[in-house]
């Protein structure tokens, strides 16, 4: 028994101690928990009182300003392009302009198509030959009267290109008149590409800002007709050449946010494009273009999208066709406006959307005058009677209709006067070194 009542009071005492232990233990536990939030708590308060204290320093380094910057710089936008062929102004066309003492007026020309180009947020032509002030001619050795130029402005076209086998068949000296004419009218905010007074006139990145976006402008010609640049000037009409074409698509990138391409290309009359075409649009597609347009031609070829393995993707029409002309095939007669939207997406990247091709036709009467641009929904049986091609070719509305229908399928579209999207303030154009 005394054993036994001596072991128990051992044992309560060492159950006691341990308990005393415990106890111990979760004391300090629990100071070091209280101690732990009053500094949690303290750090937080110091933390709000500095930025009470410096709001402004807060603010200005904070993702809510970045990020409101950020939003308004990729503000979904939208600019509506249109892009005819070429303007090519031969004998009948010059003697239907004259209007006596030396004075020409083409005005008339473009009245009919007039409301489509003007409505358009940006508009482009090929000016298929110089605007010399020696006198004018017609094939083969082509020179226009500046008065042509007015009527392009006044039909309210954009973006002029001179790029093509033409520029120099008046010489160097047209060329340079073709300059000073455009100079001269800079405050019309049309902007002359595919020709440059030396290489740093060449190195200025012209485009239009429309909508807060900034679209830039190249064009080039496969040749000049077996003339050559001056030894003095081998930049006074833009030729292809694919390393200074690629170096010229990375400096317009740097500074606008897509880049149209106008290419002067092909085999004449021929409606399919070939493989150099093919393979110039994925070099331009891999380069950085957004819109590729062709011309040289004279009659219409297939338009589709280019998508390169870089990843790149561009819509292109291999050739827009004539836009007038006094030429004597029914293809040549059937001509392009295509129509795109140039819409900037939330990430800031900007693409082409709705692309589709109006047909034109390009109209004369019996008389070889009369010369008028209209869209082929506008076309009728008894301007078709009154054609001066008539009985020479089929030029029939629905002939026509069903060789436009043949070349751009799913993307012709009817008679389509273009959104305007721009607003009316807007800067019309700028050129940047």
């Amino acid at each position: 028994m005394n054993r036994t009542t001596s072991s128990s009071k051992k044992q309560r005492a060492q159950r006691c101690r341990r308990n005393r232990h415990r106890a111990f233990l979760l004391l300090c536990c629990v100071v070091l928990l209280v101690s732990a939030a009053g500094i949690i708590h303290a750090l937080s308060g110091s933390k709000e009182r500095q930025s009470d204290q410096q709001p402004e320093k807060y603010a200005a380094a904070g993702t809510i300003r970045k990020s409101a910057a950020t939003l308004e710089k990729y503000q979904p936008a939208s600019v509506s392009l249109i892009a005819v062929g070429d303007n090519l102004i031969h004998n009948t066309l010059l003697k239907d302009a004259y209007e006596g003492g030396g004075s020409y007026d083409f005005t008339p020309f473009y009245e009919d198509i007039k409301p489509y180009i003007q409505a358009a947020d940006i508009a482009i032509v090929n000016q298929e030959s110089p605007l010399g002030t020696g006198t004018p001619s017609g094939y083969p050795s082509f020179n226009t009267p500046q008065a042509c130029g007015d009527a392009l402005i006044d039909a309210g076209f954009d973006v002029v290109s001179h790029a093509n086998n033409h520029a120099m068949d008046s010489g160097s000296s047209a060329v340079y008149d073709t300059l000073d004419f455009w100079d001269s009218r800079a405050d019309s905010g049309v902007i002359r590409i595919g020709i440059a007074r030396d290489a740093e006139d060449r190195a200025k990145v012209r485009y239009l800002e429309r909508n807060g976006i900034k679209i830039g402008f190249l064009a080039y010609t496969y040749g000049l007709n077996g003339y050559s640049l001056p030894d003095t000037n081998p930049d006074l009409v833009s030729l292809i050449d694919k390393e200074k074409i690629a170096a010229e698509l990375a400096a317009v990138r740097e500074q606008c946010d897509a880049v149209v391409v106008l290419m002067h290309w092909g085999e004449e009359y021929q409606t399919v494009e070939n493989s150099e075409q093919n393979e110039l649009a994925e070099f331009l597609t891999e380069n950085g273009a957004t819109l590729i347009i062709g011309g040289h031609p004279h009659v219409c070829q297939p338009c589709e999208w280019i998508e390169s393995e870089n990843g790149n993707r561009a819509f292109c029409i291999y050739s827009t066709g004539n836009f007038i002309s006094a030429q004597n095939q029914t293809n040549t007669m059937v001509e392009a406006m295509l129509q795109v939207t140039l819409t900037r997406q939330k990430d800031g990247s900007v693409v082409v959307e709705n692309p589709g091709v109006m047909p034109l036709v390009c109209y004369f009467n019996s008389s070889w005058r009369g010369y008028r641009v209209v869209p082929l929904d506008d076309y009728t049986e008894s301007m078709a009677s009154s054609h001066a091609l008539a009985g020479r070719c089929q030029m029939s509305p629905a002939h026509l209709r069903s060789v436009a229908a043949e070349i751009f399928g799913e993307y012709v579209i009817g008679s389509t006067i273009p959104v305007t999207y721009a607003a009316e303030e807007e800067p019309a154009s700028n050129t940047a070194a």
